[in-house]
């Protein structure tokens, strides 16, 4: 079966954007390990034929990130001109514009049809069978949209004031067809510093559509995320080391929800 590209969206150099997290070596220290990881467990051992995608838009030089693999045809590396980027409108909107222009600069992407999107600075360790699972869902069956949300009020009852309603967009898949005519053109739209996020424009967009056989909007399992977090939110579960044993914890908690209770979107 094909595969979709891993995406790995990347800023190595922060370029002084308010609330980013990390030094600029930190962080290519980080993308760089990523890296190494995604191309031993999907390339590495052969067999069947994944392809990487790494993007930055930071103007940051690749050479120590390229050197971290081998030199490999089912790697695709993308530098974009950085002033084409504007942090004074923090990560949500660079972000998509980065998604933009790799759609159309990849050709791994264009020959796919697709693309699976992860936040490349910390790495999956499960990323196969999401891959696996969106592959077959949008490039065999025609699905156009894999992505997972939040969709509960359990913080409203409680007062607590946290947002039960967003997608989560460190990974997410989708059609070329699909993301062009509802998300990409849609970046203008976003200002983390406005309270405009890129997790509450995903949501908006999928939350008519759940009942729609082309789009999944609740995985089946838990992504297993490594590294650390690059923000810091005021909720309960939030665990800035997502290893950590709070991590583990909600990892476990979030696939007993969605084993049992898989009308709860937690």
């Amino acid at each position: 079966m094909n595969k979709l590209p891993l995406l790995m969206t990347a800023s190595v150099s922060t370029r002084g954007m308010v609330g980013a997290c990390f030094t600029d070596e930190e962080r290519e220290k980080m993308y760089r390990e990523s890296l190494m990881i995604y191309e031993k467990m999907l390339i590495g051992g052969g067999g069947e034929t994944y392809k990487i995608v790494f993007v930055d838009n930071s103007g940051w030089d690749l050479s120590s990130i390229k050197s971290s693999v081998k030199e490999n045809p089912s790697i695709e590396f993308l530098s974009l001109d950085s002033e084409d980027f504007d942090v004074t409108k923090g990560k949500g909107y660079n972000e998509l514009l980065l998604i933009n222009k790799a759609v159309e600069k990849s050709v791994f992407i264009r020959e796919a049809g697709g693309f699976f999107k992860v936040t490349g600075r910390y790495p999956i360790y499960n990323i196969k069978y999401f891959i696996d699972y969106a592959s077959k869902f949008i490039l065999e069956y025609k699905g156009h949209l894999y992505i997972d949300i939040k969709d509960h009020n359990l913080y409203d009852r409680l007062g607590l004031g946290w947002c039960g309603h967003s997608a989560d967009v460190r990974m997410f898949a989708a059609s070329l067809s699909f993301y062009n005519e509802f998300i990409g053109n849609r970046y203008t739209e976003l200002n983390d510093y406005k309270g405009l996020l890129l997790e509450g424009l995903m949501y908006d967009v999928v939350k008519p559509m759940i009942h729609r056989s082309d789009v999944i909007c609740r995985f089946k399992k838990e992504p297993h995320f490594g590294g650390l977090e690059g923000s810091n939110v005021a909720a309960l579960s939030f665990s800035k080391n997502q290893d950590s044993l709070k991590g583990k914890l909600k990892r476990f908690l979030g696939n007993v929800i969605r084993l049992f209770f898989p009308r709860f979107w937690f």
